[in-house]
């Protein structure tokens, strides 16, 4: 069994606990990080494969939240249409309907909600089978709808008694998009990533023992001590795939397990040790390349968060001339934005306004699509601010921002702290 499959197992059983122990709630909800409710997702879809022998049925759908009065409409047509295949291929097919009612809902979604329960009473070889409805919409048009029409789904489940037709939900546990809602049950998903990626990376190994593994292996070793503060053994890691590396001549897997060294030293207070890794990896690093840039933006972020700003100030000057060479001109306003903003006081307000003009000048020759993507507009916000009374420059970059972006481009961004 590979590591995935061993971490679905075991959400398997979580699943089947948290369902046993709350049959009067009609809605669950999983929690997590990105990658625990990507998993959680990926289990529940795996209900619908041939190889699932369970008497459970799951109807999973990724339909667009387009209002309170019509996403049950969706759902109830999705499920008409593959109904009514079967009624053409099967015999003494019972005909399902949907029923209307004269009770006066706020919200449609009565129509997802009496289809299931009909559903249950025409068919007795699902008498026994509870039904869960998993909904992850791809675009949410209104998420107060939203609530109000699951706050609803869950009210009819609860007046109707039948505790066996339950709606699912999954979301990140802190950045939620619903709000509480009494009637639903809430779960955490909990995957160790850096064990999971551990794991597999043994599991890679024992089936294909090569150099190549080996170094990925030291890695994710290295990532898992990291998380846990166990700065020595991580140092050990890494200090093996440097040499794993440098064996096959992956100067690209070099650089970077240098790089997770200098967070293995910073994390332990190694400031020797750190600086003189970034030293290593900015002679070594390939010149002229976008790991180059990235590299002098690593170290400059370093020097920054230990108060050396003439340090950070060169090295995103650099990162800068490099990406401009290669033609990354986001990455080089971006080196410039953060120069500008380094010296964003009453004594260096001219520099500031200097760099930022840069960064004008550079999204000139992008195409329209990175400039969308950089940080332009609010580089160009600030500078609004910073021109002060000059109306002529005002005027003309407002004027060249709409160009790019139309109306409404300027950026909420804070006012210069010498004002």
């Amino acid at each position: 069994m590979n590591p995935v499959d061993l971490e679905l197992v075991k959400l398997k059983r979580k699943w089947q606990q948290v369902v046993k122990s709350n049959p009067e709630k009609p809605m669950l909800i999983a929690l997590g990080e990105k990658h625990e409710t990507d998993l959680f997702d990926g289990f529940i879809k795996s209900r619908l494969s041939e190889d699932y022998d369970g008497e459970d049925i799951f109807l999973v759908h990724y339909q667009e939240f387009n209002g309170m009065n019509s996403f049950g409409q969706a759902l109830w047509e999705e499920w008409k249409e593959y109904y009514e295949m079967l009624e053409k291929s099967e015999e003494d097919i019972p005909h399902w309907e949907l029923n209307f009612t004269d009770h006066q809902f706020k919200t449609d979604a009565y129509k997802a909600f009496f289809p299931l329960l009909d559903l249950k009473k025409n068919f007795s070889n699902i008498k026994n089978s509870q039904i869960f409805l998993y909904i992850a919409p791809v675009i949410i048009s209104d998420i107060t709808e939203l609530s109000i029409w699951i706050k609803e789904w869950c009210s009819l489940s609860e007046n109707s008694g039948v505790q066996d037709i339950k709606i699912v939900w999954a979301e990140h546990h802190t950045y939620k998009t619903l709000p509480e809602n009494s009637s639903a049950h809430s779960f955490r998903v909990e995957v160790d990533i850096h064990q999971l990626m551990q794991n597999t990376a043994a599991h890679t190994n024992r089936k294909k023992n090569s150099a190549d593994t080996d170094f990925q292996q030291q890695i994710l070793i290295a990532s898992n001590h990291l998380s846990k503060g166990r700065f020595r053994e991580a140092e050990f890691a890494l200090n093996k795939a440097v040499k794993l590396a440098g064996e096959q001549k992956n100067k690209q897997g070099e650089i970077s397990a240098y790089f997770m060294l200098t967070q293995a030293y910073i994390a332990n207070k190694k400031k020797e040790k750190t600086e003189d890794t970034f030293r290593k990896i900015l002679e070594e690093v390939e010149p002229d390349s976008p790991l180059e840039i990235q590299m002098y933006m690593n170290y400059g972020s370093y020097c920054l968060g230990n108060s050396k700003k003439a340090k950070a100030e060169k090295a995103f000057e650099k990162a800068a001339e490099v990406a401009l060479k290669i033609g990354e001109y986001a990455m080089a306003i971006e080196c410039y934005r953060i120069i500008g903003t380094l010296n964003d006081s009453l004594l260096s307000k001219d520099k500031m306004i200097e760099y930022f003009e840069k960064c004008i000048e550079i999204a000139r020759s992008m195409e329209p699509s990175s400039r969308a993507s950089s940080s332009l507009k609010f580089v160009a916000s600030m500078l609004l601010i910073k021109y002060e009374g000059d109306t002529e420059k005002k005027t003309a970059l407002d004027h060249e921002m709409k160009n790019y972006f139309g109306e409404g481009w300027i950026v909420n961004v804070e006012k210069p702290k010498y004002d």
